[in-house]
């Protein structure tokens, strides 16, 4: 359920805090000026809190005192699922059992769609776009479990799946690409160990350390780097097939 009331004086807030962490430089202009344009747009209280993810405990709790996360992680909405010990393969719980473990399926067809997932346990989650615009926001997402599935079926579409999140230390995701003509950016911490079993015909796979642009190369000449995320230990395995389109790993 998403927060509206106070949503415009939260967003003042938030907005102060983010020109306040630019002035002590915190944030480079590049994401402060996303950030900023993400708290303009927000549409919840949810979506503004997940735009310090990032930011120090004390920081967010000042401003977010009681955590929507912690309110919508008092359930679970993905019960565990079983892996096979022998591969990457999610396997079905046998017994016929298998109907009391349905995916998690979200779409979005012909529209935009962002979509905050506050928690993921072991069990596939599936994410369909069609001539749509699709964002899957897991910055302020609880992982339940070490091992997660998660699949992506793109067709004329860009879908944006944001796991900076440092709570993914230790844990391994398995992305399944499907699709034609798409456009998959795939936002992810510092530290983390990409194995890319992609098979993309007439497409392109790319890598992108945002210190290593434009705007990092000039601060870091101007002697203005900001303090980073600390780095963490995960790993990202990307499976599937692609037509015409194009992967990129953003960290």
């Amino acid at each position: 359920m998403k927060t509206t009331y106070g949503l415009p004086a939260k967003r003042e807030e938030l907005i102060d805090v983010l020109n306040t962490a630019f002035a002590e430089q915190n944030l480079d202009d590049e994401e402060y000026e996303n950030r900023v344009k993400e708290a303009l747009d927000a549409k919840s209280i949810e979506e503004l809190e997940v735009i310090i993810f990032d930011f120090p405990k004390e920081i967010k709790n000042k401003l977010f005192p009681i955590s929507s996360k912690d309110i919508a992680n008092q359930k679970t909405d993905f019960p565990p699922a079983a892996f096979s010990t022998s591969s990457n393969e999610m396997t079905t719980p046998k017994s016929g059992l298998s109907n009391l473990f349905p995916s998690k399926s979200i779409k979005a067809i012909f529209t935009t769609d962002k979509e905050l997932i506050p928690v993921l346990s072991e069990k596939s989650i599936h994410f369909q776009a069609i001539f749509g615009t699709q964002k899957i926001d897991f910055r302020n997402c609880r992982f339940e479990g070490n091992h997660f599935r998660i699949d992506v079926d793109s067709i004329l579409s860009t879908t944006v799946l944001d796991l900076r999140n440092q709570d993914l230390a230790g844990k391994h995701i398995d992305i399944f690409i499907k699709g034609t003509l798409n456009e998959i950016k795939i936002y992810i911490p510092r530290g983390g160990v990409v194995q890319k079993n992609t098979n993309l015909i007439m497409g392109e796979y790319s890598m992108k350390d945002k210190r290593k642009g434009f705007l990092g190369q000039i601060n870091k000449f101007l002697g203005n780097e900001t303090a980073q995320t600390e780095s963490i230990a995960f790993t990202i395995t990307l499976h599937g097939n692609s037509f015409l389109g194009g992967v990129k790993v953003i960290y």
